[in-house]
């Protein structure tokens, strides 16, 4: 039998324990500063905490669900011909690092929500664990990690594109209007908001994709008092405690 093994951790399948598979996806997922729907959604498209909790609970792993969280994580699942490294004693690779932790870029997340709705303050923002995205895409992006911020969102005025309880990516270097896209900002009395933006003459209009909010304007001092964060560039669904809104 092939060994199967998360790099450069340990085997799995007959070698390890599911419970020791839960025990190093969450000790990874917490140095990256990611929840378990965090992690879900990266891995499979869907901020459930399911696929975790299953290993929580000794249900075995599919290959490729395992392989999918690997890749989130920075860790390489590897099935094949045992690899020169394998020969080494099991303990001693429980202490190894992530090899390719380089890989991930570390951006800052900050406990303050983007209302989507009629504001919100964000003085006084605490800090909090980073969140960890790829080089390759960040490269590919144009992105830089130093130069964007993650946050939440509150409120439902954004939806469908934004709900209540996502994440966002900001690239404080696109402070430039465009209009149509979508900005963090600081608004006139101090409130921190995310809104579609669009320039007209003597004012700004802050647009909502929800139709059943208005659209708010700022003329005059005013618009000149808004304060442009950054432009949205990534956002991450969470469905944790959403409501489900029953069609008519």
């Amino acid at each position: 039998m092939f060994p199967c093994l998360i790099w450069p951790l340990v085997y799995f399948s007959t070698i390890i324990e599911t419970a020791q598979i839960y025990e190093l996806i969450e000790e990874y997922r917490k140095k990256l500063g990611l929840s378990q729907a965090e992690v879900a959604y990266r891995a499979f498209g869907q901020d459930n905490s399911a696929a975790i909790q299953g290993l929580r609970r000794g249900r075995s792993p599919g290959i490729e669900r395992l392989s999918a969280m690997s890749e989130v994580l920075g860790l390489e699942l590897y099935f094949g011909p045992p690899r020169d490294t394998l020969k080494h004693d099991f303990n001693s690779l429980l202490d190894l690092e992530v090899n390719d932790r380089n890989d991930f870029a570390f951006v800052p997340r900050f406990d303050v929500k983007l209302s989507a709705g009629p504001g919100a303050n964000g003085d006084n923002a605490r800090e909090l664990a980073s969140v960890a995205f790829r080089n390759d895409w960040m490269l590919q992006q144009g992105l830089l990690a130093d130069r964007c911020v993650v946050t939440g969102v509150s409120g439902d005025s954004m939806e469908p594109l934004l709900f209540d309880g996502d994440l966002v990516l900001i690239d404080k270097r696109k402070a430039d209007l465009q209009n149509g896209q979508v900005y963090a900002f600081v608004d006139v009395e101090g409130d921190v908001r995310i809104k579609r933006l669009e320039k007209i003459d003597g004012g700004i209009l802050l647009r909502s994709d929800n139709p059943e909010h208005a659209t708010d304007l700022r003329m005059g001092q005013d618009a000149n008092q808004i304060d442009v964060i950054g432009r949205l560039v990534w956002s991450g669904h969470s469905h944790l405690n959403r409501p489900v809104k029953r069609r008519r």
